[in-house]
């Protein structure tokens, strides 16, 4: 997919992924890969790796801002999936439909899941 321009955003790029947990993101001047491994029902490690045009010391400041800006959206999406863990646990959310619109992502993923464990 393509994240189309929007003021405010510290960078623009293309985000890949490759079943069943490989990520690519590209952006102006660099590029991370990730992988999110699954290692019990209750924990996921995810391994980012950052690789950068220029590397010299000039554009540090740069290149620090770009791992930061990815390292919050990360730490975002962590609080918002271990809030979900918790309501599972706790009895307080009940699954339903995922969203046509919002969570094609989702149930394409969940499908290949599904498949893979043959169900």
């Amino acid at each position: 997919m393509t994240a189309p321009p929007k003021d405010g955003l510290f960078y623009r790029g293309k985000w890949l992924w490759m079943w069943p947990n490989w990520t690519l993101s590209l952006f102006d001047g660099g590029m991370n890969v990730s992988r999110i491994n699954p290692t019990s029902p209750h924990h996921t490690d995810q391994h980012y790796h950052f690789f950068f045009a220029d590397i010299a010391a000039e554009t540090s400041e740069s290149r620090a801002k770009s791992v930061q800006g990815t390292l919050a959206v990360v730490r975002e999406d962590y609080a918002i999936c271990a809030d979900t863990h918790r309501n599972y646990a706790a009895g307080a959310y009940s699954s339903g439909p995922l969203s046509g619109r919002h969570e094609r992502g989702v149930q394409y993923f969940q499908e290949r899941v599904a498949a893979a464990l043959g169900l």
